[in-house]
C-alpha cells in the first residue's frame, strides 16, 4: 500500500481497539489504579504522566512493527523480538501470564457483585467462568463485538466520574496526599517510579500480540504508530482522571476492593448502578479473547483437544480466582509487570538498534515457520 494514505478515521478506531484491551476488571474496578497509583499521594499524578508516555511510545512502536513486519500470526513476533529459540520461550511466559490477567477477571467479577450488590462472590466468578467458557467455545464472536465498544464507553465514563469526583474534592487534594501515603494499604511497589513504569510493562504483555495483529491492518506505518501513540494517551488520560479522584476520597476508598464504584454512587446511586454492569459487561469483552489466546497457543480452535483445554483453563482459573482480588492484582501484575519491561527494552532495541527491513524479517519468519509447521 501507499505509505501516504493516512485515514484519521482508522487512527481513532485503532486507538479505541488499544484501549479496549488493554482494560479489564483490575482497570474498570479501580483497584490496579489504587495500587499503582493512587497510594503514593500527589506523586500519582507525575506517575501517571509517566505512563502515558511510555503506553504511547510503546504502543505506537509495537503497531508500526506489526505494519511492517504484516505477520501470518502475530505471537510469531516474539521470535523477531526476542529470536526463534528464545522467542518461543518468551511466547510460553507471556501465555501463563495472560492466564493469570484471566483469572484476575474472574476475580474481579465477583468481588464487583458482592461488594456493589451483596452477593455471594462464587455467583458472579462462576457467572463470567460460564461466559467465557461458552463463548470460546461456540465462537460467539458477534457478541464480544457488539460489546466491544464498551472499552470506549468505559474510558469515557471513568474519564468523566474521576474529572466529577477530582473537581468536587479539589480543595482536599494536600491532606489526601498526605494521608495516602500514610494509610496502610496494598501498592504495587515501594516506589511510585517503578510502579508507574510497572503499570505499562504488564499491559503490554496483555495488547503485544493484538497490536502487533492491528498494526498489520493499518495502511500506512504513519498510520499504524498514530493509532497506537493516541491509544496510549487515551489509556493515560484516564489513568490521570481516575487516579486523582480517587485521591481526593481516598478515606472512603482505600479498603475498598472495587473503588470506582464508591465514585461512581457518590455522585449518583443510578450512575452507580449503570457503571456496575457496564464494568462486568467490560470484564466480559476481556476475559473472552483472554481465554481463546490461551487456548488456541495449545490447540487448534474448534476441535475436541481445544475444548477439552478451554474447560480445563476454566476450570483452573475458577479455582485460582478465589483468592483475594486485591492480592491477585498485587501479586501477578507487579512480577508480569517486570517481564513486560524486559519486552520494552527489547523493542526499543529492535527500533532503534536493529537496521534490517522489517517486511524482509516479517517475511523470513512467516516462510519458515509455515515451512515446519
Amino acid at each position: 500500500m501507499n505509505e501516504k494514505n493516512f485515514s484519521a478515521l482508522n487512527v481513532i478506531k485503532f486507538a479505541g481497539a488499544y484501549v479496549a484491551c488493554a482494560i479489564g476488571s483490575g482497570f474498570a474496578t479501580g483497584q490496579e489504579i489504587l495500587q499503582f497509583f493512587t497510594g503514593y499521594g500527589v506523586y500519582s499524578i507525575i506517575g501517571a504522566i509517566v505512563t502515558m508516555i511510555l503506553f504511547a511510545w510503546i504502543g505506537g512502536l509495537i503497531m508500526e512493527h506489526g505494519y511492517e513486519m504484516k505477520l501470518n500470526i502475530a505471537s510469531w513476533a516474539t521470535k523477531y523480538y526476542f529470536g526463534h529459540k528464545v522467542g518461543i520461550f518468551f511466547e510460553i511466559i507471556f501465555q501463563i501470564f495472560l492466564f493469570g490477567v484471566f483469572v484476575i477477571m474472574i476475580a474481579g467479577s465477583g468481588a464487583t457483585l458482592a461488594e456493589y450488590y451483596g452477593l455471594d462472590p462464587m455467583i458472579g466468578r462462576i457467572g463470567m467462568i460460564l461466559l467465557s467458557l461458552f463463548t470460546v467455545v461456540l465462537g460467539l464472536s458477534k457478541i464480544t463485538d457488539v460489546l466491544g465498544c464498551l472499552g470506549t464507553v468505559i474510558i469515557a465514563m471513568s474519564i468523566g466520574i474521576g474529572l466529577i469526583s477530582a473537581i468536587a474534592g479539589l480543595g482536599n487534594l494536600s491532606a489526601a496526599s498526605q494521608a495516602a501515603v500514610s494509610i496502610d494499604m496494598v501498592r504495587a511497589s515501594s516506589n511510585w517510579f517503578v510502579s508507574s513504569v510497572l503499570y505499562p510493562g504488564f499491559n503490554i504483555i496483555v495488547v503485544f500480540f493484538f497490536l502487533i495483529g492491528i498494526g498489520a491492518s493499518a495502511n500506512s506505518k504513519k498510520e499504524a504508530f498514530a493509532g497506537g501513540a493516541l491509544g496510549g494517551i487515551f489509556l493515560g488520560l484516564a489513568i490521570l482522571c481516575m487516579s486523582t479522584g480517587l485521591l481526593v476520597n481516598i478515606s472512603e476508598v482505600a479498603a475498598k476492593e472495587v473503588p470506582t464504584l464508591v465514585l461512581a454512587d457518590k455522585i449518583s446511586p443510578i450512575l452507580g448502578i449503570v457503571f456496575s454492569i457496564i464494568i462486568i459487561c467490560g470484564i466480559y469483552t476481556t476475559a473472552v479473547p483472554l481465554l481463546w489466546s490461551v487456548s488456541s497457543a495449545l490447540a487448534a480452535e474448534k476441535t475436541k483437544k481445544f475444548v477439552l483445554i478451554t474447560v480445563v483453563l476454566s476450570a483452573v482459573a475458577l479455582v485460582l480466582g478465589m483468592t483475594d482480588f486485591r492480592t491477585l492484582v498485587n501479586t501477578i501484575y507487579p512480577y508480569s509487570g517486570y517481564v513486560g519491561i524486559i519486552l520494552m527494552v527489547i523493542i526499543a532495541y529492535r527500533a532503534y538498534g536493529d537496521k534490517r527491513s522489517l517486511s524482509d524479517v516479517g517475511n523470513e519468519i512467516n516462510d519458515m515457520t509455515q515451512h515446519k509447521k
